[in-house]
């Protein structure tokens, strides 16, 4: 034996077999062992008997037979152990096991030699793990060993000194460490390790995992008992984090290593997963396997859990499950039970932020209630339900008999019942039953349904949910799933509460859509009517109506996809009617459209809108062209094209246009234009033009500023302030005119018809203040218009210097408190007055009532009569001058007929009569009062041509004393007046010559009678005239006779008239 020893010293036995393919097989080392034991039964029997000669031959074919390549040292064989040292079983260089010893013991068993414990001191092993699949290198094929037989231990005692094991797989290094001793069918007992710094998988990594316990085998069943821990496990993709985590493991092997059963208790730490998480996961069970069939029951319970729409303080399950044919059919049956079930915080704060956007909407007080009944319910509720999870030929089922979700309250929040799903077909079937409650909750139920091919169909209501004034309620929801996977639904919703600046009560909405597969929702593909009972916006309600809305031709009113939310609607016409406050309002319009993209404001028009305001027979219109807006977080646009006309208010808004935006519920309008015309049949103004006029609604409240100008010089005429109460359907203008100039490009008529043919050539400017002010019961209004100087050409000639104030107690009935006066620095009928003062008052319907006016005149008074006269109108009008002291002296000095004088006292009265033929006087007289007077030539007789007779006669008469003179004066003021002077009482003068026949002649009764026939404007001053022809301005020029037109003089001016028509023959009969 030394020298065998010698020799195995010297020469290693090393024998090289062909390397066999390697398959994986999960076996334990027992067949290695086997093998090893026959080695060293084998070289203890030739070592008995024939030890030198045979025992390496033995060993060699036991390593043949089990397909080692090898290399080993025999370090020992005697009759109680054989002992080989460094035995290398692969490749050298990277060997598969290696054991420092391996020790054979010897025993005899009725008194044959028989193998007792092997004992191994500090194997290695070594393998990999690829592709899932197990491989020891050149171990594979031992590990193969035993074909169809059963797996059973070995009979075999083996003691296994520090042994140790390293497997590189593709997901880290698995190490293990294993040291026991006994027999493998019965008393063996160890204790076994598992380590591994780290494992990745799918994108996840964990920290450090162990598993250590005791190994024992009892009645050929081996047990392992003892914790599985793990550090972490870390996920990118999905996010998942689980914290350490450990198991308590008892398993327990058939003896045929087929089967078995076991005990497992669980200890989970918080666990993370895209989003939601649970701070923990217990767990205990027990099961069984055998025959590819598994028993298990089991309870588990997870703490803490948090998700985007739920917590849960706990839920548990505490079941069986049952398999067959490995897990090609399992039942899964059991009790799922929790407790404090609530809102997750996405969800409350997606109900917090749908409240708060709905403020001021019927949302708001819904969600605000369904928020705090749904805080309430949860805080101590319960879950309890019953699960049954069967997988079998058909597929997977899922069935819950019951389940329920009860609130604090008592009340059950969530009801299900038998629901039922089966999963075997390409779409799942689903039924069941299901409800909603609670105390202050929505009450919905509803039921799913699906055929045979998987279409699923779910039919829903929800009794009315309110809160204070708001309502909503679905009385019937349909969802019916399509062959294409969409799912259409088709119902009706009916609600009531408020709306963004009103409220809407009783509308009802039909609801009909598509939820397609990929995720995109349309719907309202078709016109849909909406109904209410009313709808009101600020003061304004309407009454009950429905609405026709429409989506673009092809397309659907809604939209929602991935990217956001479309909306495209158009009403074909509006037609509703109602109350603005307590006023009656009806609103129509032609097409109305509304879109909104996705990520862009929405775009609003409306053509033909018409608003009429009061009541059917007097209403105020707002009539809109055209209306645009574009609408986002806040509403504006454009508006033109509009008429607005308020009852109350006789003036009306034309073409009016602008900008208008609705932000934080203020309405506001700027850069207006518009024109303001007077409503009446006969306007009492011509028409006013604004440009940047503004205006500005809030609180019910409308203000509105601009500036009215004429529209063809652009002349600012006046200022407005307006204030309109919508509420109290009252409010007031206030008006400024800062000073209007009349010139050549503005003139009375330009702003006022009413003034045509009336006043002319307008000179000078007016400014004031005025203010309207309107209620329920009527327009008021007022103001004060004053000037320093008009002057102007009136019908009875030139008047300037008219100023002062007027006060007006009906601005827009050109109504004026009572005697109302005017200074008027001077007229000139022909005879230039001055220093006048004219009474006067306007009084309704246009009446201008004139008190009098009075002047100096001619060192006695010209008096203006009270008179009245129509403004506007067409009828004959009556005014009368009464002259009063006209000293005689003075009006020839004011002629300024330097070569007469004269001297008498008068008195008389002009009347004038205005009609449709023109301006006349009629009657008109001077009567000289008593003692008469003297008229005498002072100059020398420039007609040389006349007989002695003639220059006789005037010298006789040169100077004529008269007891009574009356001129008599007739006919048109725009034509030839017909003046008679008629001399009584006559006698020569101081400075008369006299003789015999002026002496006889004086005894004579002589009257003499002159007609003079002349325009009236060049009556009086026909003398100055041949001097001064542009010494008076004939108003016929100027137009503003009533109803006659300008005549045309001939070229040669004043001096080329027409001779006009013979009064008298030259040579006049006698006149007693």
């Amino acid at each position: 034996m030394d020298r065998m020893s010698q020799d195995q010293d010297q020469n290693p036995v090393t024998t090289e077999l062909p390397q066999p393919a390697r398959r994986s097989k999960r076996r334990a080392a027992a067949p290695a062992l086997i093998g090893l034991g026959a080695i060293a039964v084998a070289g203890l029997a030739g070592a008995w008997f024939w030890r030198e000669d045979i025992a390496d031959d033995l060993i060699t074919e036991e390593l043949r037979k089990l397909g080692l390549p090898a290399t080993y040292r025999i370090e020992r064989i005697s009759p109680s152990e054989q002992v080989i040292r460094n035995l290398v079983v692969g490749d050298p260089r990277r060997p598969d096991l290696v054991v420092e010893e391996l020790r054979v013991a010897t025993r005899l068993n009725w008194g044959w030699p028989g193998v007792g414990r092997i004992t191994l001191v500090r194997p290695r092993l070594f393998g990999s793990l690829h592709g899932g699949k197990l491989s020891l290198g050149s171990l594979d094929k031992a590990l193969r060993g035993g074909g169809d037989k059963d797996h059973v231990l070995p009979d075999l005692d083996v003691a296994v000194l520090d042994g140790r094991a390293l497997i590189e797989s593709d997901h880290g290094r698995l190490a293990a460490r294993l040291a026991g001793a006994g027999a493998l069918r019965g008393g063996f007992r160890g204790e076994l390790a598992l380590v591994s710094p780290k494992l990745t998988a799918q994108g996840c990594e964990t920290g450090r995992a162990t598993l250590y316990g005791k190994l024992t085998v009892s009645g050929e069943r081996p047990r392992f008992k003892g914790p599985l821990r793990l550090g972490s496990v870390v996920c990118r993709d999905p996010d998942l984090r689980l914290a350490a985590s450990g198991a308590q493991l008892d398993v327990v092997l058939d003896r045929l290593l087929d089967g078995g059963e076991g005990k497992i208790g669980l200890d989970g730490g918080a666990l993370r997963f895209a989003g939601n998480g649970a701070s923990g996961l217990t767990g205990s069970g027990r099961f069984t396997y055998r025959k590819q069939a598994l028993n298990a029951n089991f309870k588990a319970r997870v703490t803490g859990i948090v998700t985007a729409q739920a917590q849960i303080g706990s839920l548990g399950f505490d079941g069986r499950m049952r398999s067959s044919h490995g897990f090609e059919r399992f039942d899964l049956e059991g009790d799922v039970s929790g407790g404090g079930v609530a809102i997750g915080k996405s969800a409350d704060a997606a109900l917090a932020k749908g409240m708060q956007a709905g403020e001021g909407t019927l949302a708001a007080p819904l969600v605000r209630k369904f928020r705090k009944a749904l805080a309430e319910e949860t805080r101590g509720s319960r879950l309890s339900a019953n699960l049954i999870l069967r997988r079998g030929e058909d597929g997977l089922t899922l069935v819950l008999p019951q389940g329920h979700l009860r609130g604090t309250s008592g009340a059950s929040v969530l009801t299900l019942s038998r629901v039922q799903a089966q999963f075997g077909g390409s779409r799942p079937v689903v039924t069941g039953n299901f409800a909603s409650g609670g105390r202050d909750l929505p009450q919905v139920s509803g039921r799913m349904e699906s055929d045979a091919r998987g279409h699923l169909a779910l039919q829903v209501e929800m009794a009315d949910y309110a809160a204070g004034d708001s309502r909503l309620g679905i009385p019937r929801l349909t969802l019916a799933q399509s062959p294409d996977g969409a799912m259409r639904f088709s119902g009706e919703a009916r609600l009531s509460g408020a709306l963004p600046g009103g409220a809407a009560r009783g509308v009802v909405l039909p609801v009909d859509g598509r939820w397609d597969a990929d995720g995109v929702v349309t719907a309202w593909s078709a016109c849909t009517p909406v109904r209410f009972e009313s709808l009101s916006f600020a003061n304004l309600a309407l009454d009950r109506r429905s609405i026709q809305i429409c989506p673009a031709p092809g397309s659907s009113i809604l939209r929602s996809w991935g990217e956001g939310l479309d909306i495209a609607l158009g009403v074909p016409r509006l037609d509703v009617s109602g109350r603005l406050g307590q006023t009656p309002i009806r609103i129509a319009s032609g097409p109305l459209g509304y879109a909104q993209m996705a990520g862009r404001p929405g775009a609003l028009t409306a053509r033909g809108v018409d608003v009429a305001l009061g009541s059917a027979e007097a209403p105020s219109r707002f009539r809109l062209a055209r209306l645009d807006a574009q609408v986002g977080r806040n509403i504006g646009g454009t508006f033109d094209e509009a008429d607005i006309g308020l009852a109350a208010v006789p003036l009306d808004l034309r073409q009016t246009a602008g900008n208008w935006r609705y932000s934080g519920g203020v309405l506001s309008i700027d850069q207006a234009r518009f024109t303001l015309i007077d409503r009446q049949p006969a306007p009492r103004f011509q028409p006013l033009i604004a440009r940047d006029a503004s205006l500005r609604l809030e609180n019910n409240v409308i203000s509105a500023q601009a500036i009215m100008r004429e529209p063809r010089s652009a002349r600012e005429v006046v200022r407005a302030d307006i204030v309109h109460d919508l509420g109290k359907a009252s409010g007031h203008a206030d008006l400024a005119v800062a000073g209007v100039t009349f010139d050549k490009d503005v003139q009375a008529e330009t702003l006022s018809p009413l003034l045509l043919g009336i006043v002319s050539d307008l000179k000078g400017s007016v400014r004031g203040n005025g203010r309207i002010d309107w209620n329920e019961r009527g327009v008021t209004s007022t103001g004060r218009f004053a000037s320093d100087g008009l002057d102007f050409a009136a019908a009875f000639g030139p008047v300037k210097g008219l100023s002062g104030d007027v006060v007006f107690t009906d601005l827009l009935g050109f109504v004026t408190a009572p005697n109302q006066q005017l200074k008027i620095a001077s007229v000139n009928p022909g005879i230039e007055v001055t220093d006048g003062v004219l009474g006067f008052q306007m009084e309704p319907g246009y009446l201008l009532r004139i008190n009098g006016a009075k002047w100096p005149f001619m060192s006695g008074t010209l008096t203006l009569d009270p008179a009245t006269m129509r403004i506007g109108a067409s009828e004959t009008r009556r005014y009368k001058l009464s002259v009063s002291g006209l000293d005689a002296a003075t009006f020839v000095q004011h002629l300024e007929l330097t070569n007469i004088n004269a001297s008498g006292i008068f008195d008389g009265e002009v009347p004038i009569v205005f009609d449709e033929q023109g301006g006349r006087i009629v009657d008109g007289y001077l009567a000289s009062r008593d003692p008469g007077g003297n008229v005498s030539y002072l100059g020398a007789l420039t007609y040389k041509d006349l007989s002695a007779m003639g220059n006789f006669a005037f010298g006789a008469l040169k100077s004529v004393d008269y007891k009574h003179m009356e001129i008599g004066l007739n006919g048109s003021i725009s034509g030839d007046i017909l003046t008679r002077i008629a001399f009584d009482g006559l006698s020569q003068g101081s400075s008369a010559d006299k003789n015999f026949l002026t002496k006889q002649i004086a005894k004579l009764p002589i009257r003499f009678i002159v007609k003079i026939k002349a325009p009236f404007f060049s009556l009086f001053g026909s003398m100055r005239s041949l001097y001064d022809p542009a010494y008076l301005t004939d108003p016929r020029t100027l137009g503003i006779s009533q109803g006659i037109p300008p005549q045309a003089l001939p070229k040669g001016g004043n001096s080329a008239r027409p001779t006009p028509e013979t009064v008298q023959p030259p040579v006049s009969e006698n006149n007693p």
